[in-house]
C-alpha cells in the first residue's frame, strides 16, 4: 500500500473514531466541493487546492503538467454532500459519489486525495482514489 493510500486510510479511521462537528466543518466542504467542480471545468485552478504531494503526484501524471494529470484523473463532479467529518487538521467530506479527503496547512484546507470509494463495505478495506499524492 503507498504511503498516501495508508494516509487516507488512517484518517478515514481517525474520522471515524474522532469525528465531531466543527466551525472548520463548512470551510472543508467549499474547498472539496470547489476542487471536484474544478476539476472538470478549470483543472489549472483545481491544482491550487492541492496538497503540495498531490499536487507532486498529479503533475507527474500529467508529465509535467498539473491540469493535464487531472484531466486524465479528474474525479465525479461534486454532487449533494452527505457528511462532512473533521477531526483536528484533516477532514472527510463524503458526496454522493465520491470521497474527498483534506489537510489543514497554514495557507487553508487542500485536498489530498479526490474521487476515492471503497470496493466493498468493510471499513478496514483502503479506498482507491482517482486523484492521490505520492
Amino acid at each position: 500500500m503507498t504511503t498516501t493510500l495508508r494516509a487516507v486510510a488512517a484518517l478515514a479511521a481517525a474520522l471515524t473514531l474522532t469525528a465531531c462537528s466543527s466551525v472548520d466543518e463548512p470551510e472543508a466542504q467549499r474547498v472539496a466541493t470547489e476542487f471536484a467542480r474544478l476539476a472538470g471545468t478549470d483543472p489549472g485552478a483545481a491544482c491550487s487546492l492541492l496538497a503540495p504531494r498531490t499536487l507532486q503526484q498529479v503533475t507527474e501524471d500529467g508529465d509535467g503538467d498539473c491540469a493535464e494529470g487531472l484531466r486524465s484523473d479528474s474525479p465525479e463532479a461534486p454532487t449533494e454532500v452527505t457528511s462532512v467529518s473533521v477531526a483536528i487538521n484533516g477532514a472527510q467530506v463524503v458526496m454522493a459519489g465520491q470521497v474527498v479527503f483534506l489537510a489543514r496547512f497554514d495557507s487553508g484546507w487542500k485536498v489530498l486525495a479526490a474521487g476515492c470509494s471503497r470496493q466493498g463495505s468493510d471499513d478496514a478495506v483502503p479506498y482507491d482514489c482517482s486523484v492521490k499524492g505520492a
